[in-house]
């Protein structure tokens, strides 16, 4: 089924169809496979890049002419690849001057970078980071989708970056009637508080949730008690009942187990934390 055929469906957009991702996706790969076998390492990579570039930035065409005009460029791209290859002249001396700079995009930002006079290095450096134009940048700005200049084509200058001064932090006076002292929770949490002024917002939140994280800790680790205790009473009636059903119960308790060992040696860890901090607060 053509692309022609398809325009007269509304139904369902052509893009979403098997008759249009299959050919597109096998023209993809073709190409990829067909620059990887290029003996020059240069010409390799501006391959690759140029066809992803080229792929990725007519992903949401929706016109079905102008998706049948890229679909024969593609094509004719794949033709002067296997050209080359098979040893023709014309089309390898082409490819060797696409890849070089002699001509496309590569030579366009040549020039640029050679006759514009740049007052910042940073920007002559985003230029040989990134050689797409504004519009591929803006679809897809990660670092990802990049395609860098090769150092053999131009090197840019070095850049020196001076890193900015931190500023002093301000030592601020302690008020008068404030009292610091120290507080033990339940758990065994020891903080600093200050008697005399109102306690931030954001410091009773935070003693809050801790509070909340430790009873629902709690809270698991009582109901993989109940838990185990059912199991243990399941399998001692079945090994009453018959031996052979005992035997198949047996494993179904590691996890509970296993979860149980995790939180006790949470706590465990807790209570060394805290040991250390009382002792190298006597010292």
């Amino acid at each position: 089924m053509s692309l022609q055929r398809l325009r007269y469906r509304p139904r369902r957009p052509f893009w979403q169809l098997p008759q249009h991702r299959l050919p597109v996706l096998s023209l993809y790969k073709t190409l990829l496979r067909l620059s990887k076998i290029f003996p020059n390492d240069i010409h390799r990579k501006y391959l690759y890049f140029a066809i992803r570039e080229k792929f990725r930035s007519r992903r949401y065409e929706t016109s079905v002419a102008s998706t049948i005009k890229h679909l024969k460029e593609a094509q004719e791209c794949r033709l002067t690849l296997q050209k080359a290859l098979e040893g023709d002249k014309e089309s390898f001396q082409h490819i060797d001057d696409l890849a070089w700079g002699r001509k496309g995009r590569l030579k366009q930002v040549l020039e640029v970078l050679k006759k514009k006079k740049w007052k910042k290095r940073q920007k002559i450096h985003k230029l040989v980071y990134d050689t797409r134009n504004v519009q591929s940048r803006m679809i897809d700005p990660h670092r990802v989708y990049r395609v860098p200049l090769d150092p053999r084509l131009y090197k840019p200058p070095r850049v020196r970056f001076f890193r900015k001064k931190r500023r002093p932090k301000k030592k601020h006076k302690w008020r008068e009637g404030l009292v610091k002292y120290t507080v033990v929770t339940q758990l065994g949490y020891r903080l600093q508080r200050i008697r005399g002024w109102r306690q931030p917002t954001w410091i009773s939140m935070m003693m809050n949730k801790r509070i909340r994280q430790h009873q629902k800790r709690i809270d698991r680790y009582q109901e993989l008690e109940y838990y185990l205790e059912m199991v243990k009473g399941e399998k001692l009636m079945l090994k009453t009942l018959n031996p052979k059903l005992g035997k198949e119960m047996e494993g179904f308790d590691i996890l509970i187990l296993q979860e149980m060992k995790d939180s006790k040696k949470f706590y465990e860890n807790m209570m060394k934390r805290e040991k250390h901090a009382k002792l190298d607060g006597s010292v």
